[in-house]
Parts: structure tokens; C-alpha cells; sequence
């Protein structure tokens, strides 16, 4: 089905945001996603369209950044919700206000998790310290806003975070807080692990196994803590918690061919680039795991999953959720 050309436009350009890593956080990914699926109701033309647009959308993310597991889980229940709506004959003008309404408490959902493991992980850190981080995180960034609440005087190390360099906003965010902040290249994080006391990222995505997606870089610092005996805290909301992993699925990692996310090499002839955004951190290198429902052992993530999600671990995937809804919106999906 072909979409109008304003929504064609918006999705695209959401699209090559995610994909090309220009929205930094994981949390701030989701919360554009959940706009842009409430978007495609209020303005495409019926329910078919905005289906259709649904679709198109999570495809999109699942191929181009399949790690941004929480984005994938708020939309399944974003798009699990309209299939209800849809098959209760509910009118398009009614099911987008009711999507709205149901991304405006995931939205408030999520920004309490982070409140609190922000708090717990600031537990975590003694007034003095200095603290190694990477990449651009909102969760890394509410517990520096606890710190600062609590009157904790620290000092950062942030790695530049290539490609893509976010650790430079990251860097200037802190500094602009009034931490004594040091940018760093990201080859530097075993020689400034000496000076460092605690080791503090955020996570794109956590296996059941404990292991952490994250920024291309993480995995490194967390080895070179291990060497060094300084502990590594991953702050992360369990909606980043991946179930698929439970059955022996794997996050692919996905990787960019080409310059465009290495400045000043624009004009290499011959030389085949390649930038992987993430990689895997092996949860033995790992201390604790800082969520909402508490601060765990990598080795306890499975128990946590659990917990939540009950045993079997209830697994959905957010493509065929939206396929289904575009079968009900069509008529062909079962009654």
C-alpha cells in the first residue's frame, strides 16, 4: 500500500535518525518511536494507512537497529493495543487518542524506572570518586543529577565514544553540571584506569545470560576494569531486558560501511571502512546490573526476566505484531 507523501517523509527521516545513530540515547530512540506510531493514526487517512505506516516503521528498526530493545518492546505493546482497538471496530480518530494515552504512561513508566535506578546506582558512589563512562545515556545522566542532588563531588573520565563521538555531548552535559569532567580518546581507557575508581555506562540492550549491548567501546573499558580491579556498574531499566535471548536468540549487531561516521576521511579511495555501533560485554566483566527492580548479578538477569515476564518468559516480536494488525485492519486477520 502506498503512504502519502508527508507520512512516507516522516517516517524516513525517523528512520535514518535510528539507524545512523543520530539519536544517541536508547531511551530518547523509544520515545520517538512511541511518537511516530501515535503520529501514524492521527494523521493517516484511515486505519489501513496508519497500519501499514506502523509497519514500515518497526521493519525499519528491526533491520537497521535490531539492538534497541526496549524501542521493539514499547512498540509491540503500543501496536498489541491498537490490534484490540482495531478489532472492537474502534473509529481511527479514537484509537489514536487512546494510542496517545497509552504512550503517554509508558513514557511516564519508563521515566520512573530510570528515577529509581538512578537513585540506587548513586548509592553506589562515594562523594570523591572518580567515575569512567562512555557514550550518551539518560540513565548514566539521571545519576549524575542524583549525584549533584546529593552534593557528591566527582570526577568524570568520558570516553569520545566513536564512531559518532557522543561522548563529547555527554562530556560537555557534565561539565555544564559542574562536575570536573575529562574527555578522552577511546584508545586511552586503560591508561586513565588507574586514576579511576568506579566504572559507570548505561546499556542499549541486556541478555538473559547478563551480558550488555552497548556503545562499540564498552566492552574494552569494562576489561580493562576487570584488569584493573575496578568495578563495573551497568545502569539500565529492565525494558532493555531482551526475553528473545531466553531461547537462544542472538541481538545482531548491526555495522555501518562506509566514512560518513568518521569525519576527516571522507576522501580515502580504496580502503573499505566499517563502523560497528555496539558490542557485547561478557557479564563476568560486569559487577551489578543497577535496575528499577534493584541492583543484581549479571548471573540473576534470567531470574529478574522471571520474574517479569513469567517462565516460560513471554516473548513477542513487535514485525509480527504489526503484520497481524495490518491483517485485522484489512479484513483478513481472525476474528
Amino acid at each position: 500500500m502506498d503512504l502519502s507523501v508527508s507520512m512516507q517523509k516522516t517516517l524516513e527521516t525517523l528512520i535514518k535518525g535510528i539507524s545512523e545513530h543520530r539519536i544517541y540515547s536508547s531511551t530518547d530512540t523509544t520515545f520517538a518511536v512511541m511518537d511516530a506510531i501515535v503520529e501514524c493514526f492521527k494523521e493517516a487517512e484511515d486505519l489501513r494507512e496508519a497500519a501499514h505506516s506502523v509497519l514500515m516503521l518497526v521493519e525499519s528498526i528491526a533491520n537497521s537497529r535490531p539492538t534497541s530493545v526496549m524501542s521493539l518492546h514499547v512498540a509491540r505493546r503500543l501496536v498489541e493495543k491498537a490490534e484490540a482497538l482495531a478489532r472492537a471496530r474502534t473509529p481511527k480518530e479514537s484509537v489514536a487518542e487512546k494510542l496517545a494515552m497509552e504512550a503517554a504512561a509508558l513514557k511516564k513508566e519508563i521515566e520512573n524506572s530510570v528515577t529509581i535506578a538512578a537513585a540506587l546506582g548513586a548509592k553506589r558512589v562515594r562523594d570523591g570518586s572518580t567515575i569512567m563512562t562512555c557514550s550518551y545515556s539518560k540513565s548514566v545522566m539521571a545519576l549524575f543529577n542524583r549525584l549533584k542532588s546529593e552534593g557528591k563531588r566527582v570526577r568524570v573520565f568520558v570516553a569520545e565514544s566513536r564512531p559518532g563521538g557522543e561522548g563529547v555531548v555527554t562530556a560537555q552535559e557534565l561539565s555544564d553540571k559542574g562536575f570536573e569532567t575529562e574527555l578522552i580518546v577511546d584508545s586511552a581507557a586503560r591508561f586513565f584506569m588507574k586514576d579511576t575508581n568506579i566504572v559507570v555506562v548505561g546499556a542499549e540492550a541486556i541478555a538473559a545470560n547478563g551480558a550488555v549491548i552497548n556503545k562499540v567501546g564498552t566492552s574494552l573499558i569494562a576489561l580493562a576494569a576487570y584488569e584493573a580491579r575496578v568495578r563495573t556498574f551497568v545502569i539500565a531499566t529492565t525494558h532493555k531486558f531482551s526475553t528473545e535471548t531466553v531461547f537462544g536468540e542472538l541481538v545482531k549487531l548491526p555495522v555501518v560501511e562506509g566514512t560518513a561516521l568518521l569525519p576527516g576521511l571522507e576522501q580515502m579511495k580504496n580502503v573499505v571502512a566499517k563502523c560497528p555501533l555496539f558490542d557485547v560485554t561478557p557479564p563476568r566483566y560486569i559487577d551489578a546490573i543497577v535496575t528499577e527492580k534493584g541492583v543484581v548479578a549479571p548471573e540473576a538477569v534470567l531470574l529478574l526476566v522471571r520474574e517479569i515476564y513469567g517462565w516460560p518468559a513471554a516473548s513477542g516480536d513487535a514485525v509480527a505484531s504489526a503484520k497481524r494488525l495490518v491483517e485485522v485492519v484489512s479484513g483478513g486477520g481472525p476474528a
